[in-house]
């Protein structure tokens, strides 16, 4: 909010000092323009090398969050290239400072993630992106598969984003592993599908009511992922680790 009688420029200087309003800020006209064209661009590429297709439909606007699995570096691009609305994507700081790409990921308007904890600032420009009627994505994994199996979800992603009380769409990626895992330089031609999950309501996770905060926090990032791997023709982690039930 602008005080009566001050400088625009001066509100402008204090935006660009506040570590959140610089995280949640919309992007320029000129700014969304590039992007839009870059989009277009991973967008037409994707469909002619890939087949990238998508299967179900995400919403046309926001407010909303994307959880999705996350076995290739070309997830978050296909997946963006895919999507409507602009997506803010959630990501691990380290990766965000890269020498190389950092710049890349800072003109995507991503929120960076300290592994060290203690992400207030990032939840707060997460709710603030979402208070705006925009989309927040997330990958609760944590980290890229290896092998193309679901990992564990990662609480820690999911908390940042549960509180909002916005819905989270669940998206399988299906290919992307195969079109170019971890550690390939340059992407093969196989198909990429995207697949789109029903919309898990805010109160989905009321209903879970078990336990203290850590428990239900637990359960939600069971039944997300559950829903992802669902998607993706695997089994949750969560569930081929859970121990057997007891006999008789």
């Amino acid at each position: 909010m602008t005080v009566v009688g001050s400088r625009p420029d001066a509100a402008a200087a204090d935006a660009r000092q506040d570590p959140v309003a610089r995280l949640a800020a919309p992007p320029p006209w000129w700014d969304d323009v590039l992007f839009r064209a870059f989009r277009f661009g991973v967008r037409t590429f994707s469909r002619l090398w890939f087949g990238a297709r998508v299967e179900g439909s995400l919403p046309a606007q926001g407010p909303y969050v994307i959880a999705a699995n996350h076995a290739s570096f070309l997830d978050p691009l296909v997946l963006g290239s895919m999507s409507r609305p602009r997506i803010i994507y959630l990501m691990t700081e380290t990766v965000w400072r890269s020498p190389r790409l950092g710049w890349f990921y800072r003109w995507s308007r991503t929120i960076p993630l300290s592994s060290r904890g203690g992400n207030r600032d990032a939840l707060r420009a997460a709710r603030a992106v979402l208070e705006q009627g925009r989309v927040v994505g997330i990958f609760p994994e944590g980290g890229l598969s290896r092998d193309g199996q679901p990992l564990l979800g990662n609480p820690g992603a999911v908390a940042l984003v549960l509180q909002a009380g916005v819905p989270i769409v669940p998206v399988g990626i299906v290919g992307a592993h195969d079109a170019m895992p971890p550690g390939v330089a340059l992407p093969r031609r196989r198909r990429i599908t995207i697949r789109c999950g029903e919309a898990i309501a805010a109160a989905e996770f009321d209903r879970l009511g078990v336990g203290d905060r850590k428990a239900r926090l637990r359960e939600a990032t069971r039944l997300i992922m559950q829903r992802i791997a669902a998607l993706t023709g695997h089994v949750a982690r969560e569930d081929v680790l859970a121990p057997p039930p007891p006999a008789g």
